[in-house]
């Protein structure tokens, strides 16, 4: 009986080996898909300082906080509501005179308010002209940017992938197969780009003193992914 059941074991065992040895073996591939787009701002962020020097510390905030004011009233004249303007910093610094082979001297303060204020894109050259007459004494940048921002990423993110698969099926036609699966995905990265327009970019656009026509540019959104995918 023993000698039977050994001899049924070794006839299927015998006859399940040339079904594992004709299956064809999975050809894997990776792609990388890519895409990017430039889309219209609509949104510009202003960021602009106030700084005020005096011998007298309470002096040079209170005059620090005069011109604020008046810079802050000047564009709520036009409309910009107290949710639009954030302080993004207050600081004092001592401002010293320096000799060479003596101690530095104390010669007052520097208080510097820093403020963006977010605004439509069509108000941006028209705050720009009124907070520098107001007394703001420095634009650091105008930032263009897009408020759906994450739609925009999700957007590109989604046409990534959608040309990793396209290429994975050029790929597949050229050796005659056939994508079957996604095995994996992985993100490389989303990239989200505004437009920045520094202060010295900016001086160029207004040196005559007028209003200044501000030109936006387009903002670039842009991702890459990596699939695994196999054939048959």
């Amino acid at each position: 009986m023993l000698k039977k059941i050994i001899l049924v074991l070794t006839m299927t065992l015998l006859l399940a080996v040339p079904a594992f040895g004709n299956a064809a073996p999975k050809t894997v591939i990776q792609v990388t898909g890519n895409s990017q787009k430039e889309i219209s701002p609509d949104v510009a962020r202003i960021s602009l300082s106030i700084h005020s020097i005096d011998a007298d510390l309470e002096k040079a905030k209170n005059d620090n906080t005069n011109i604020a004011n008046q810079v802050l009233d000047s564009i709520k004249a036009r409309g910009v509501t107290d949710e639009q303007i954030k302080t993004d910093t207050y600081q004092i610094n001592p401002v010293y005179h320096y000799e060479k082979d003596r101690l530095p001297e104390l010669k007052g303060y520097r208080v510097t308010e820093r403020v963006e204020i977010r605004t439509p894109l069509d108000q941006a050259g028209i705050l720009v002209n009124e907070v520098t007459k107001a007394g703001a004494n420095e634009i650091h940048y105008i930032r263009f940017e897009t408020t759906n921002e994450t739609e925009s990423k999700d957007e590109a993110l989604q046409e990534a992938v959608r040309d990793a698969v396209r290429k994975a099926e050029v790929i597949a036609a050229a050796l005659n197969k056939k994508v079957v699966r996604v095995s994996q995905v992985n993100e490389s990265g989303v990239f989200y780009q505004p437009v920045v327009l520094e202060s010295r970019m900016l001086k160029a656009v207004s040196a005559d003193g007028a209003e200044p026509n501000i030109p936006a540019g387009k903002v670039t959104v842009s991702a890459s992914v990596q699939v695994t995918v196999e054939l048959k």
